[in-house]
């Protein structure tokens, strides 16, 4: 699966994190969910994004085959 986006942000707690958005696929979605426990992990209904703990990053390359990329190229860019 590939992600559309990706950028490291906070979520409403200030927890440091990724702030993810992908095209809907259920099995995609239900990885998700089995790799990240609920604490560490929201669905924001109304920017369609999850935001991820930074701590899942290597789950989340895991998942995401273009995910070390987007953070590579948005580092870069900072």
């Amino acid at each position: 699966m590939f992600l559309r986006q990706c950028i490291r942000g906070g979520n409403a707690e200030k927890r440091e994190g990724f702030i993810l958005s992908f095209h809907y696929d259920v099995e995609t979605v239900e990885k998700l969910k089995r790799m990240v426990p609920h604490t560490d992990r929201e669905w924001n209904p109304e920017t369609k994004a999850w935001w991820v703990s930074v701590d899942y990053e290597s789950q989340l390359e895991q998942l995401f085959s273009n995910f070390k990329a987007l953070v590579y190229a948005q580092g870069r860019l900072w």
